[in-house]
């Protein structure tokens, strides 16, 4: 019986490696290559999950409003910005989270960010 389940959870393993095929960076379009221009050099060392991520990543980019992509910009430059601490600690919390909490937390702070920048640029205009 030990024999068995070793065997079963062996093949297991091996299927969900290769769940998952590599993306050779000539499959990609010009415009998710263009997204993912840093990764170009070090694009066939990367595991095919995060080669699969990264160019879904490239195409939601694509389909995104311009608004929209300043909105990505702007919260990637807030987190980018904290302090080494912090972000570990929101790490850990979203990791922690199951995906309808993450939707719920989403849902809650969504004007959150949008207030601040708002608030800014009327600070900037009193100026």
């Amino acid at each position: 019986m030990g024999k068995v389940l070793i065997t079963i959870i062996l093949l297991m393993i091996c299927v969900c490696s290769h769940a998952q095929d590599p993306i050779a960076w000539d499959e990609l379009s010009a415009e998710q290559q263009r997204v993912l221009k840093k990764f170009e050099g070090r694009w066939s060392e990367l595991p095919p999950h995060k080669q699969n991520k990264l160019s879904r990543g490239a195409q939601n980019w694509q389909n995104m409003t311009p608004e929209k992509q300043d909105k990505v910009r702007q919260r990637y430059k807030w987190f980018k910005d904290l302090p080494p601490e912090k972000k570990e600690r929101l790490r850990e919390k979203w990791q922690s989270m199951s995906p309808e909490e993450r939707k719920e937390f989403r849902k809650k702070h969504k004007n959150k960010f949008k207030d601040k920048k708002h608030k800014k640029n009327k600070d900037w205009d009193r100026d």
